[in-house]
């Protein structure tokens, strides 16, 4: 496999999605204090959706399945009761612009015997799973309706079935919607406009890079001179980066480090400092690191004037110092 020919060619991060202990406790979390809008749930796997407005959701989530199998629309066992035994990182999601590009991916990791976990249909969007190196469950998908709230809204039962990319003609144009009304909660402490990255700590930073140039398709624009933080960006070039991949300590955790939402305005009111890990301050923005109920640590930040969009190399010590 080659960086300059990628398996897959990932617009932007579209999602991460999370395995938590209480569903109900989690979604008022991200609801009330993260001010993400609960745009549906599906009752059927014990999992609700949330998000800005940019996409279907930006936070998915999942209650642990306490020794049981769950099912999805078809019949089809889609969450063994091993899989999402523990809290934990469920899998991020990379938007790909068109069908046609996903089906191209599919056929390339096929025939580069790149393992495929699983295929599904989630009714607005069409998915192909993988795992990265270090086990991370990595979710390639293309939106397949753009009214998607005319599908996906309120509590519904099951949504998922199994997806067959070689089944109809994949479709060439790019049905994610570009500028987005976007959500807002208005009692909450944050008002989010998207999510724009996320941190994965590993043990292996070089191999974690080849894994999401050569299968993912993104560019590496930064990397510290020790080399224990690389920065990498999609194709979409209106946010500095979407994943970041830091060094963890010999005996650190492998995994999800933390998940950023950039703001559409200044914090409302004061949050309760019971919910702030740690606030940072930079010269491209200031930000605010909570801790959710599980444990997952999110940042919530504020570009600076002048500053949105700014190199990603200003950004590194606000990530990267807790």
């Amino acid at each position: 496999m080659s960086a300059a020919d990628p398996v897959f060619r990932a617009r932007r991060l579209g999602h991460v999605n999370l395995f938590v202990d209480d569903l109900d406790r989690s979604t008022r979390f991200y609801n009330s204090v993260c001010g993400l809008a609960l745009e549906f749930r599906e009752l059927g796997i014990r999992a609700s959706f949330l998000g800005t407005g940019n996409t279907p959701h930006d936070v998915g989530m999942i209650e642990t399945t306490k020794g049981h199998d769950r099912y999805g629309k078809d019949g089809h066992l889609q969450l063994p009761k091993e899989v999402g035994a523990r809290v934990g990182l469920n899998h991020i999601a990379w938007e790909i612009d068109n069908e046609v590009e996903l089906v191209e991916g599919y056929r390339r990791a096929r025939s580069r015997n790149v393992p495929i976990m699983r295929l599904a249909d989630h009714q607005v969007a069409h998915s192909i799973y993988l795992h990265d190196p270090d086990g991370n469950v990595v979710e390639f998908y293309v939106d397949t309706v753009r009214e998607w709230r005319d599908v996906l809204h309120g509590d519904l039962d099951l949504i998922t079935s199994v997806w067959n990319p070689e089944a109809t003609s994949p479709f060439s144009d790019s049905r994610y919607d570009p500028d987005p009304p976007l959500r807002r909660v208005p009692e909450a402490p944050f008002h989010p406009r998207r999510l724009t990255h996320v941190v994965l700590a590993t043990h292996n930073v070089r191999r974690l890079q080849a894994f999401y140039e050569e299968v993912a398709g993104l560019n590496t624009v930064h990397q510290s001179p020790d080399g224990n933080v690389l920065l990498m960006r999609g194709r979409y070039a209106a946010v500095p980066y979407h994943l970041g991949i830091v060094r963890a300590a010999p005996d650190g955790a492998v995994g999800l480090h933390h998940f950023s939402l950039e703001l559409d305005e200044a914090c409302s009111r004061q949050l309760p400092e019971t919910h702030v890990e740690r606030r940072v301050e930079t010269a491209a923005k200031t930000s605010a690191f909570l801790k959710d109920p599980d444990g997952f640590r999110i940042e919530l930040f504020t570009p600076k004037v002048g500053q949105r969009g700014a190199d990603p190399a200003t950004s590194i010590p606000i990530q990267f110092q807790i």
